[in-house]
């Protein structure tokens, strides 16, 4: 049988999004109106019933994380209906695969990335890659559409604002030819250390990003050649970040300089994150320590902030697919 177009595929997905189509728990794209109530008052209760209600009644269709993938693949009629869960889709549809961020060459339309939940020992969330947020630079971030749980639905968020630590090509049921998977030599920013006498695509990336954020890279400007005047750059950034100033860039630099343009890029989205920087701490179901523990957060890394701060100063994010709450001691909003 013939594979599946991925990059029709991701095109699909985007359709999808801009349809606002609904989620529902075991759905592959049905027609919700026409769902047994099992769907509905069988699976949710309270708010969540409401808004499975909400998208009985004004969704075109209905899906669940995994069931965006298994309702196209049931769709096209080349193999029989399909139906299986995220964890499933890791362990025997994807090859090539991997733990940790998706790496730049496997960022092509259609990809899969995965939600590892710690606490539950498995793969429990998955999204689709769709197309690059900016086209020029195909190896840096990328937009996600994913049927995300029942309060959102059918959503488009950033590779980079999740916590994807899984990826993987559904070479199974579908092809990726077609939609252009990059040599294996290009360099991302941040996967290497740079310093003076340095090329390449990641040093021509920081240029372009320090020349964004208002520093001068020399009269050649981004042309991946990291010389003095680039050194000189990074040394500039480095003091305005407060950071050890030695001219090269390390983690600690990228991860400045992430945030930097990310603020100067969304300056009205001061506060969208949690950062845990009081040390590592569980993530629970609820607002104090008596909470269900549904993981551990590790310091330094952020999370969204999912718009709640209890009256204790304990934060809410988004977690593994759904929500959580980190304590006000450990987190803070940035």
């Amino acid at each position: 049988m013939a594979k599946l177009d991925a990059a029709k595929f991701a095109e699909y997905l985007k359709a999808r999004a801009r349809a606002k189509d609904g989620y529902i728990m075991c759905a592959i794209g049905e027609n919700p109106r026409k769902l047994n109530e099992w769907y509905f008052s069988g699976q949710y209760k309270g708010e969540q019933l409401k808004k499975a209600n909400y998208w009985r009644q004004h969704a075109e269709r209905v899906w669940d994380c995994q069931g965006l993938a298994d309702g196209y693949v049931t769709d096209s009629g080349e193999f029989g209906r399909v139906n299986v869960r995220a964890r499933n889709n890791y362990a025997s549809w994807c090859s090539p695969k991997g733990h940790g961020t998706i790496p730049a060459k496997h960022r092509v339309p259609g990809a899969a990335v995965f939600i590892h939940s710690a606490s539950a020992g498995y793969i429990t969330h998955v999204g689709f890659l769709v197309e690059p947020v900016n086209a020029k630079n195909p190896e840096g971030d990328w937009y996600v559409v994913e049927a995300r749980g029942v309060m959102y639905g059918v959503v488009t968020t950033k590779l980079s604002a999740r916590p994807w630590n899984r990826w993987g090509l559904m070479t199974k049921y579908f092809d990726y030819d077609s939609a252009g998977e990059k040599p294996s030599e290009t360099l991302v920013l941040g996967s290497r250390l740079l310093k003076n006498g340095m090329e390449g695509d990641d040093v021509r990336a920081l240029q372009e990003a320090l020349i964004e954020l208002g520093y001068e890279c020399g009269k050649w400007g981004a042309d991946g050649d990291y010389g003095d005047a680039t050194e000189m750059a990074v040394r500039a950034f480095q003091r305005a970040a407060g950071l050890q100033i030695d001219g090269d860039y390390g983690p600690k630099t990228h991860k400045a300089l992430t945030a930097a343009l990310e603020a100067a890029r969304n300056p009205n989205r001061a506060g969208d994150m949690v950062e845990i920087d009081g040390g590592q701490c569980y993530v629970r179901d609820a607002p104090n320590t008596s909470g269900v523990i549904l993981g551990v957060a590790t310091r330094g890394s952020t999370w969204p902030y999912a718009g709640e701060t209890a009256e204790n100063g304990w934060l809410r994010i988004e977690w593994s697919g759904g929500t959580g709450w980190v304590s006000g001691k450990y987190g803070r909003r940035v």
